[in-house]
């Protein structure tokens, strides 16, 4: 069938983006059949893993005694404003990186499976480097929910997860992912890519 090749398109010898491997994914959920295994069934390791294997600085395998200052209740955010607000610069300048980074998992895990793709390929265009973008995993594999529990104890601004489930359009979600995710510098940049690959 028109499933055969997909295999293949990642090994493309010049190196254009390959967005194929996020092809079939956003139907699945009309084709009732498709979604035998529930998705969560595999805990990920996620940037817990990712810390280990992926070419990201050295960094413990996980932090002995979290610091006050990662547990500090973030009740004090800012709302989501697009397209600009206060709640950028809270984020860059209020927030630890493990908050940070314990923000970018909850407001991933919150969203549907499609809109998860449309945040992958929105991301594959900022990166804008297929030499990095094709190594994201394809399939059913990197959409699944990440482990917020590498960051445990972390807070994180719960309205803003409320408000991105439950309030805003997948392209309002998309545009917050990507401010996030530029506010980021490259050593946190490193640890949001290496969940995915």
């Amino acid at each position: 069938g028109a499933y055969g090749n997909e295999r293949n398109d990642g090994r493309k010898a010049k190196m254009a983006i390959d967005y194929s491997k996020f092809d079939n994914i956003g139907d699945s959920d009309d084709e009732g059949e498709s979604h035998q295994k529930p998705l969560a069934s595999a805990p990920t390791p996620a940037l817990g893993g990712a810390l280990g294997g992926a070419p990201v600085e050295a960094q413990p395998a996980a932090p002995p005694k979290l610091s006050e200052e990662h547990k500090r209740p973030l009740t004090d955010a800012p709302k989501i404003e697009l397209p600009e607000g206060a709640w950028t610069k809270y984020y860059t300048q209020q927030m630890t990186a493990p908050q940070r980074m314990q923000t970018m998992v909850h407001l991933w895990n919150s969203a549907e499976q499609d809109e998860r793709v449309a945040f992958l390929r929105h991301l594959i265009d900022i990166i804008g480097d297929p030499s990095i973008s094709n190594r994201i995993k394809g399939g059913q594999e990197v959409l699944k929910d990440l482990d917020p529990s590498f960051y445990d104890g972390v807070t994180y601004p719960e309205d803003w997860v409320t408000a991105f489930k439950e309030e805003m359009q997948p392209d309002d979600k998309k545009v917050v992912m990507e401010k996030l995710f530029k506010a980021l510098d490259n050593s946190e940049r490193g640890l949001v890519l290496g969940t995915l690959m």
